[in-house]
């Protein structure tokens, strides 16, 4: 349980900080200079999109007012304190966005890995709010009654005095794991990893590499081999003579991956249990190499029930050990061809894998899925439908502890957008690759074990405190939880969470363009005069209010020895209402980890200028921190490695909004109607009275909800794949230096696997 900052913040006033068009509009720059100063002027994005917004101008001339110099220069950023004002000129140069502050917590899973101080007895659990008794807790031992830190309510207690925690990690075993060898994940490695490949046509196309090198081929193939003379087998066109080439078709490279996975886990895995399935307009279980290939086609493609049926009732693979050598003919027998049955191979693969928990799918395809269930290639296919199906598979497997892996080949469309969700659902992995880095890419999920399954997570504050909710903004609730289904070593979530107001409460403003949405707003001018003087001009000293606030994780989950147990991390943390102090005291890391989270999330919602608001709100805190005087250098590196990383994300967004450009002739914000109720027809008739549950609002709310399902599914593969990888990073990967991958190791592992017999 990591902060984003050394205080919590207790200033319960929303403040707002303006975007200038011309900055949302060229997006998010973090300049390479080392200077204080650094990109005080935006930079232009090189992109056609960016082209295509004002195609007269080769360059534009930045204005020279800009966030960095007004902290540069007054050693604070302006904002504006969200106040209730009568009704004045809408504003059209400025986007509003809520300013970032640092109440943010993380939470990385790898400490589930070595359970925590194990207690006798099981926990006392406030009736109220949930919390857990814990070594912060005030007991009137007298009257036998503790008074909940986190709700104030007095809870009864029937327990001596050493049943009291004494730390601030412990952990409870709520249920010892079965005593049968079939539900235990310990000792020996017998999960079940099963490969689900694409053999459709399409894996024919191949990818041209240097050198010479010779592929182990299908017997089918050899046979016509035979056919040919000698001298006629290597066929080149005049312009190749001399070069020293070969194709290497996507089944082949995909064939020569899994090859060597096999070979390396009967050395290192020898009890890890390994099955085949494969599709095309079919689907052909070929299990371990040893038994009888099941062919599903026909109706059986759009019957899940029967398909469940299939995949619960085929017999458990033997251990690679025993299987590997037939498999590897297995696989290397496989040709491609038909269509692509992908949704009806995945649920088999699913209830296979479901027979141990911790197992692994690994989805491997090249295109969209067109046979049976889960189909995506048709335009008439309705997109919720399969949106569905992907979200219920994906829910299904995480309830049994199984972890699905999608990678698909680049340069191909498969809707990863919708693939996505079943690796983001169950703890897996997302990821495009070229064909010749398929075996690095396999090895890397494989590396990666699931160290906890069926994991839930809660997070409880104090009452004085109240959770950010995306999904429902007015639910101000002081506990939030989390299904976290299957984690890994680098598995994190987040939670973020802000002072709850005492004040009467008022409407939001929105984070749109105010023009768009024709709402109101003070003058822009002198609101952009008025600083946040009260709360900066306090100092330290007396804005601190000397109140430690408390908190709780609970983590409930099933470890790898099948035992089921819950974690519990009760913390103090000091709070002020000094906005200065917790950024001066603020964690990249932490920070930067859950804006890239959160942007990420939003985006995949279809949700693009609340992404972007939160990424360049949250550049400007990271900023202000890496920049104060008591920063070091290392700080600066820190924010300019994260934020670079969150750039690429704030800037694929940025170039979607200018496509919007380019096709609407504007910028469609997040909460606008679609263009048919913009129409002059539509406008031109007459308003409805004015009501909370309206027609018209109705409507509207149908209306965007169907635009940002739209932009959902517009997003393309590339874009996709940036944001699940982001939905799932952590802290050290997104402070990591961007490795430079070469494809050597993967052309001499085909090589290696070619020539094996």
């Amino acid at each position: 349980m990591n902060f984003a900052s050394k205080y919590i913040l207790t200033n319960d006033e929303e403040e707002y900080e303006s975007v200038s068009e011309e900055e949302f509009e060229q997006g998010m720059h973090v300049s390479d200079s080392g200077s204080s100063s650094e990109g005080d002027e935006i930079q232009t994005l090189s992109t056609s999109n960016a082209r295509q917004l004002d195609s007269d101008s080769k360059k534009k001339k930045h204005r020279s007012h800009h966030w960095k110099k007004e902290l540069s220069a007054e050693g604070k950023i302006k904002c504006s304190p969200l106040k209730d004002k009568s009704p004045m000129r809408p504003v059209s140069s400025k986007r509003r966005f809520q300013r970032a502050h640092t109440n943010v917590v993380s939470v990385n899973f790898s400490s589930l890995q070595a359970p925590g101080n194990m207690h006798a007895g099981e926990p006392v659990i406030c009736s109220k709010c949930s919390a857990i008794l814990s070594h912060i807790s005030c007991i009137d031992n007298e009257k036998k009654v503790w008074k909940c830190e986190f709700c104030e309510e007095l809870i009864p207690l029937d327990i001596e005095p050493e049943e009291v925690p004494t730390t601030e990690d412990v952990t409870y075993l709520l249920e010892p794991a079965m005593t049968t060898a079939a539900s235990t994940m310990s000792g020996l490695d017998q999960s079940l990893v099963i490969f689900c490949v694409d053999t459709s046509g399409s894996m024919c196309v191949t990818t041209e590499i240097s050198g010479s090198i010779k592929l182990r081929t299908t017997s089918q193939l050899k046979r016509l081999h035979s056919f040919i003379e000698a001298d006629e087998i290597d066929q080149r066109l005049p312009s190749q003579l001399g070069h020293s080439v070969t194709y290497i078709s996507r089944l082949q490279a995909m064939q020569a991956a899994v090859d060597h996975q096999l070979g390396e886990m009967a050395k290192n895995h020898p009890n890890r249990r390994v099955a085949l399935i494969t599709f095309n307009n079919e689907v052909t279980i070929v299990g371990d190499g040893t038994q009888r290939e099941v062919i599903i086609s026909g109706d059986k493609l759009t019957n899940e029930d029967m398909l469940e049926k299939i995949g619960t009732e085929l017999s458990l693979p033997q251990a690679i050990k025993s299987s590997r050598h037939v498999l590897g003919e297995k696989v290397y027998n496989l040709e491609e061809g038909g269509a692509t049955a992908l949704g009806p191979a995945l649920i088999i693969a699913t209830n296979l894998a479901a027979h141990h928990p911790g197992s692994k799918v690994i989805l491997c395809t090249d295109g969209k899925a067109n046979v049976g269930l889960g189909k995506l290639e048709e335009e008439n296919t309705d997109e919720q439908t399969a949106f569905d199906f992907y979200t219920k598979a994906a829910e299904h497997a995480s309830a049994k502890g199984v972890t699905i892996s999608v990678i698909t080949i680049q340069g191909t469309d498969c809707k990863l957008v919708q693939l996505g969700t079943l690796a983001d659902k169950t703890g897996g992995q997302v990821n495009i690759v070229d064909p010749l880095k398929l075996t690095e890419e396999f090895g890397n999920i494989l590396a990666d074990p699931i160290i906890a399954t069926r994991v839930k997570a809660k997070f409880i504050l104090h009452n004085d405190l109240y959770m950010v909710d995306e999904n429902d903004p007015n639910s101000q609730l002081s506990r939030s939880e989390y299904n976290a289904g299957n984690v890994r070593c680098s598995s994190t979530i987040t939670f973020e969470f802000v002072k709850r107001s005492k004040k009467k409460k008022v409407t939001k403003v929105s984070e749109e363009n105010l023009t768009e949405k024709n709402e109101t707003a003070e003058n822009e001018t002198a609101s952009e005069q008025v600083s946040n003087e009260t709360t900066t001009s306090k100092s330290n000293e007396s804005s601190l209010t000397n109140h430690d606030l408390p908190f709780q994780l609970q983590i409930e989950y099933v470890d790898i020895e099948g035992n089921k147990a819950l974690r519990v991390l009760t913390r103090k943390m000091p709070s002020t209402t000094d906005r200065k102090i917790t950024e001066d005291n603020a964690n990249l890391e932490v920070l930067g980890t859950h804006v890239a989270k959160k942007s990420a999330d939003l985006a995949l919602k279809g949700h693009f200028s609340k992404s972007r608001g939160l990424a360049l709100m949250n550049q400007r805190l990271a900023w202000r921190s890496s920049h104060s005087e008591s920063s070091s250098t290392l700080d600066r590196a820190k924010y300019k490695t994260i934020y670079s990383r969150i750039q690429s994300m704030e800037n694929f967004v940025q170039r979607k909004q200018m496509q919007e450009i380019s096709a609407f002739g504007r910028t469609r914000s997040d909460s606008e109607p679609s263009d048919e109720e913009t129409s002059p027809t539509h406008l031109a008739l007459p308003s409805s009275s004015s009501s909370s549950t309206s027609p018209s609002q109705k409507k509207q709310k149908r209306s965007v909800k169907k635009k940002l399902l739209e932009r959902c599914l517009q997003m393309d593969d590339g874009m996709a794949n940036m944001m699940y990888q982001l939905r799932s990073v952590d802290a050290s990967e997104l402070s990591a230096p961007i490795p430079d991958r070469s494809t050597s190791k993967s052309s001499k592992s085909l090589d290696e696997n070619s020539k094996r017999k």
